[in-house]
């Protein structure tokens, strides 16, 4: 039922819908939450051990920092170790589930484990609830928020079923009060909600699920491709990803949109970046404003480093210690973003990949734009700005490379094999529809990004796409609607042989 694109998650949604709005508004947020641990339990009666835990840890560690600065007159000592020690723990559950696996491995080697019943739980969801709720920790020991005094509610806003399994990663601030508060029914939301509903599936089952039945071919057999097929691949997985990660947040938008509740966003059109540092701006967005507000703002108001730099500015120089100040940071935030996705070398490499090209284009911003003005570029012209955008998206396809094969032997070997022929003519002969798609449905994915394209461009230009087709008379609204529900049945990927139907995001 974890999985969205199932019908068994199609009538728990129907069934909470139908009840959220036969309840009392005093005690939906009861029902939310009944739903919610109906949800989670249905992965496994097991991950409810490690997010009892977590939430149990969150919630009295968070109490008890108030109640320290309240009854010790603002101790902050004594405030700071109970922070340390509930990050500690809620981290030792986040490292066991990423890497306990293979611990455990090998403590079975040694004590035969699985011969006395040992099993091993992986929860659900635990990357995203561990770090809306270190966060939430945070805000209490800065003051930035009171802590809850209400378990239950607390408990809802760490496990509200949407955002759960891929997130966005809330902040307590601005979901917690609409969980609680109760909203009427509203026809609008309701249509909006649907809408987005809707074009979530269009590019989760249409086009991600239908690359991936390529991608999959080519990373999982690469031993018997070369060349080019490896570069269509990398676009392919480029574009699956984005869809596959962007439609699960416009479902779950869209399943809290319908009872008034706004999450946070999490893409705006991240293929328009004309940069890394603004692709993850627009990519992601919880997790960059996460790191940023948690781990990159703290270590560059930290005073040790505040210091190494006034040193640094004495004895090296201005620029030296300016650029230390952000470099620092940054290469902490993008080793710990490659750790948080995967615990894989691959991940790590991954991590360091895109914090050098962020950190090299932040040190050296002064050199490339001489390099510009030299070379009599127009950086304002439309023609720098397309180069930009390109320039970003082949960024973002190398470091798919990195990640979408299983390990990263394999993706060493893979580069390696996409020079060794120059086999440019699988454009034009059949091969292209011989690797995990036939003629028909690789043009239906083409066919299907073009749409997808012309959204996002429309949208780019701020327009509102929603908006505009709301306000179109109602025989054409519903024309489109009726138009992507068909094309979701007909041409979607879908069924119980389809490994794809999973979201990507999950596994992180």
């Amino acid at each position: 039922m974890t999985n969205f694109i199932s019908v068994y998650f199609f009538i728990f949604f129907i069934i909470t819908l139908f009840l959220y709005f036969l309840f009392p508004i005093k005690y939906r947020w009861f029902l939310l939450l009944t739903s919610s641990i109906f949800f989670y339990s249905s992965a496994g009666v097991d991950s409810l051990i490690f997010l009892g835990l977590a939430a149990i840890t969150a919630y009295a560690i968070a109490r008890n920092i108030e109640d320290v600065y309240s009854e010790q007159k603002n101790n902050k000592k004594t405030a700071k170790m109970l922070l340390v020690l509930g990050i500690g723990i809620i981290l030792v559950m986040l490292l066991y589930a990423k890497i306990g696996s293979s611990i455990t491995d090998a403590i079975t080697n040694i004590f035969t484990l699985k011969q006395i019943g040992f099993r091993e739980i992986i929860p659900l969801g635990i990357s995203y609830y561990t770090f809306s709720i270190i966060g939430y920790m945070l805000d209490v020991y800065w003051k930035k928020e009171k802590a809850e005094h209400n378990f239950f509610k607390f408990l809802l806003y760490m496990i509200y079923f949407p955002h759960i399994i891929q997130g966005p990663i809330p902040r307590y601030k601005r979901l917690a009060p609409q969980l609680i508060e109760g909203h009427k029914f509203s026809y609008k939301n309701l249509c909006y909600g649907l809408q987005r509903i809707i074009w979530g599936y269009f590019k989760k089952m249409v086009i991600a699920d239908r690359f991936a039945l390529l991608t999959h071919e080519v990373f999982n057999n690469y031993s018997q491709y070369e060349g080019f097929i490896f570069i269509v691949a990398a676009v392919c997985s480029s574009i699956e990803l984005y869809c596959d990660f962007s439609g699960c947040m416009d479902i779950v938008s869209g399943i809290s949109e319908i009872i008034s509740i706004h999450l946070d966003e999490n893409f705006r059109r991240p293929f328009y970046a004309k940069g890394a540092a603004e692709f993850w701006h627009r990519w992601h967005i919880t997790l960059g404003s996460w790191f940023k507000d948690y781990v990159y703002m703290p270590l560059v108001s930290n005073r040790t480093l505040a210091k190494l730099c006034q040193k640094s500015k004495k004895t090296i120089g201005n620029r030296f210690a300016k650029n230390l100040m952000t470099v620092f940071p940054l290469a902490v935030v993008w080793l710990l973003t490659g750790i948080w996705h995967g615990t894989g070398m691959n991940y790590v490499l991954w991590g360091c990949y895109w914090g050098s090209i962020i950190i090299i284009s932040s040190v050296f911003a002064p050199e490339f734009k001489k390099l510009t003005n030299f070379l009599h570029i127009n950086t304002n012209s439309k023609g720098y700005e397309t180069f930009q955008i390109i320039r970003t998206f082949l960024f973002y396809m190398g470091s798919r490379l990195l990640t979408a094969p299983h390990d990263l032997n394999s993706s060493f070997e893979i580069i390696q094999r996409i020079f060794k022929n120059f086999n440019i003519w699988i454009f034009f002969d059949e091969t292209l529809y011989e690797i995990g798609l036939d003629r028909k449905d690789f043009w239906i994915g083409l066919f299907a990004v073009l749409i997808l394209w012309k959204v996002n461009s429309l949208e780019e230009k701020g327009i509102k796409v929603r908006d505009k087709i709301s306000s179109f008379p109602l025989i054409l609204r519903w024309c489109i609607y009726y138009s992507l529900i068909i094309s979701i049945i007909i041409f979607g990927i879908y069924g119980s042989g389809q490994s794809g139907n999973t979201f990507i995001y999950m596994n992180y």
